[in-house]
């Protein structure tokens, strides 16, 4: 599910910012879209499961407690914030860069490909992880979508359509298991939390590594 939520994240949000930092005009438009993408940032994720239950699961009918689902309503979930990173380390790339490259000829496409985006690459690393990782952690949308279903088989690999197969989430298992009175699962919810915190202490660290690696002072 993760692996899925950041194969749709990081191309549509680096996309936006992309077009919304370097190529769209300044009008009431981007202004307005600009606004939107801050609050949708503030949006409490319980919303997000509620618009994913409406719309994947209602409307377009996919299988409820999917691994596909639950990647969709976390990527709306984090693309603001993916964005909202990807526009700060965009706009940090200092605009001499910019015009060196269109003084020696270079179109405003290459100048971004070619200049821009391999120098803010690394706060546009470190952004998308830090938003996975904060998705990693979401229970509430997918409560809504229905993935704290009991799931009676392991659903199949990713190549032979797993991702529409029932399935369950980390998160999720931590709350069904230490809801529960029996004093097994109270274990079994600490070994799931120790798990989790280990995912998102790896993820933090890849961060940080990423930043030290590529990072250019300026």
């Amino acid at each position: 599910m993760m692996l899925l939520t950041a194969l749709m994240v990081l191309p549509l949000g680096v996309a936006a910012s992309i077009y919304l930092e370097e190529f769209a005009p300044k009008n009431r438009w981007t202004d307005l879209i600009e606004v939107n993408i801050s609050n949708l940032a503030a949006v409490p994720s319980i919303v997000y499961g509620i618009l994913g239950l409406a719309i994947f699961i209602n409307f377009a009918k996919f299988p409820q407690s999917s691994p596909l689902v639950g990647a969709l309503v976390l990527t709306l979930m984090t693309l603001p914030t993916i964005i909202i990173a990807t526009r700060a380390a965009i706009r940090a790339v200092p605009p001499s860069i910019r015009d060196a490259a269109l003084g020696v000829g270079a179109s405003k496409m290459q100048t971004v490909f070619h200049h821009v985006l391999p120098l803010a690459a690394p706060g546009i690393l470190t952004g998308t992880i830090l938003g996975l990782a904060s998705a990693l952690g979401e229970t509430a949308p997918l409560l809504l979508i229905g993935m704290v279903a009991f799931v009676a088989n392991y659903p199949a690999g990713p190549l032979e359509g797993g991702m529409l197969d029932p399935a369950s989430a980390l998160p999720v298992q931590v709350y069904s298991w230490a809801s529960r009175s029996d004093p097994a699962f109270i274990e079994r919810s600490a070994g799931a939390i120790i798990v989790l915190l280990a995912f998102l202490l790896v993820m933090n660290i890849i961060a940080i590594l990423l930043r030290r690696r590529f990072e250019r002072r300026w």
